[in-house]
C-alpha cells in the first residue's frame, strides 16, 4: 500500500503537551467548538435546513452547505446521539468547504435537532434511513464522498455495503465502532461510562416528556449498558429476542467488508479509549478497504497543535481528492 503525504506526516505524529494524552485529547476536542467559532461562523451562515422524510415516516434533519459552483459533495454522519455541530463535525464542515465541496450534514433518528422529529427511538439498523436520505440529495454526475465518526462511522461502512454507495466515490469512517459489544466491555473510563449513559438517558427523558406513554423509570435504574439495550430491544426492535444477536447485527465483520461497493477508508487512534484499537484486530483489509492507524488522537480528538487543528480531517480529505 502506498502511503499519502498526510498519513505518512501523522501516522507516528506526536501531538505537543498535553494532547498526547488520550483522554485530554478526546475531552478538549470540544473546545474547538469555541476556538473556531469565527471559521465556523463564516460558513453556517448559509446554512440551508431540511427536513427529510424517509418512506416509513421517520424524519431526520439535514444541514446544506452548498456551492452553486461545486461539483464535489461530502454527507456526513455524526458520532453516537451527537450533531451537526459538534467539533469534530464543524472541523470537517470548514475544511471540506473551504476546499471547495459542498458539505450535507445528517442527523440519524435522535441526534441533534431530530430527535424532537419523531416518536421512534434510535437504533443500530437505522443505517439505512441515512442512505435514504443521502440518495434523495446525491447528484449522481458530482464526486460523493460519505464521512462518518464513532457510530456514524459504523453507519458510514455499513452504507457502504448498499447500492447506494456505487455513486460514492469514497468513504471514511473515523474512529467507527467496529463491535460495540467489545468497546463497552473494554471500556474503563468511568467519565466516558458516564457520558454516553447520559447522552442516552438525556435521550429517553425527551421523548417520555414529549410522548406520555413512554415509561422509562425502570431502564434508568440499570446501570450496565449491555443490560439496559436488552431491556429496550423489545420496544424498539421487538424481532431481536436475544441482545447478543442485535449487537451482532451491526458488528463490523469481515462478511460486512467483503461487500463493500465503495473505496473505504478507516482511520483509527491507536491509544483510543471509547473503541478500542484491538476491536479492528479481526478486520482484513481488501481491495476496497484500507485501515490507516495513528500513534496518537484519542477518540475523534487528533489535535495537532494550540489552533487546535484536527489532523484526522487532513489525512480524510486526502483520502476524497485522490
Amino acid at each position: 500500500m502506498t502511503l499519502k503525504s498526510s498519513y505518512k506526516k501523522y501516522k507516528s505524529f506526536k501531538p505537543p503537551f498535553p494532547f498526547a494524552n488520550p483522554f485530554l485529547a478526546t475531552v478538549l476536542s470540544k473546545l474547538r467548538i469555541h476556538l473556531h467559532k469565527k471559521a465556523v461562523t463564516e460558513v453556517t451562515n448559509n446554512t440551508v435546513k431540511d427536513i427529510f422524510t424517509c418512506a416509513n415516516g421517520i424524519r431526520l434533519s439535514v444541514h446544506k452547505n452548498l456551492q452553486s459552483e461545486s461539483s464535489k459533495t461530502l454527507f456526513l454522519i455524526p458520532g453516537y446521539l451527537s450533531h451537526q455541530d459538534t467539533s469534530y463535525m464543524q472541523s470537517s464542515l470548514v475544511y471540506f468547504y473551504n476546499q471547495g465541496w459542498n458539505v450535507i450534514r445528517i442527523n440519524p433518528v435522535d441526534h441533534g435537532d431530530s430527535l424532537p422529529l419523531n416518536k421512534e427511538i434510535f437504533n443500530a439498523l437505522q443505517h439505512t434511513l441515512v442512505a435514504e436520505c443521502i440518495e434523495h440529495y446525491l447528484n449522481e454526475e458530482d464526486t460523493n464522498a460519505l464521512m462518518g465518526f464513532s457510530f456514524g462511522g459504523n453507519y458510514a461502512i455499513r452504507i457502504g455495503t448498499l447500492e447506494i454507495a456505487k455513486k460514492i466515490k469514497q468513504i471514511v469512517a473515523i474512529c467507527p465502532m467496529v463491535d460495540h459489544e467489545r468497546s463497552i466491555a473494554a471500556m474503563q473510563s468511568p467519565f466516558f461510562k458516564w457520558y454516553y449513559k447520559q447522552k442516552w438517558q438525556k435521550s429517553f427523558k425527551y421523548k417520555e416528556d414529549r410522548w406520555s406513554d413512554y415509561d422509562f423509570s425502570e431502564l434508568y435504574k440499570i446501570k450496565d449498558f449491555k443490560a439496559m439495550t436488552a431491556q429496550l430491544l423489545p420496544e424498539i426492535l421487538p424481532e431481536f429476542t436475544n441482545v447478543d444477536d442485535y449487537f451482532l447485527a451491526y458488528k463490523i465483520t469481515n462478511k460486512v467488508v467483503d461487500k463493500l461497493l465503495a473505496k473505504t477508508t478507516i482511520i483509527a487512534a491507536q491509544d483510543d479509549e471509547v473503541v478500542p484499537a484491538s476491536t479492528f484486530q479481526h478486520l482484513n483489509e481488501n481491495d476496497q478497504l484500507k485501515i490507516l492507524f495513528t500513534q496518537y488522537g484519542g477518540h475523534n480528538g487528533f489535535i495537532e497543535n494550540y489552533e487546535f487543528e484536527d489532523f484526522s480531517i487532513k489525512i480524510a480529505f486526502e483520502e476524497a481528492t485522490s
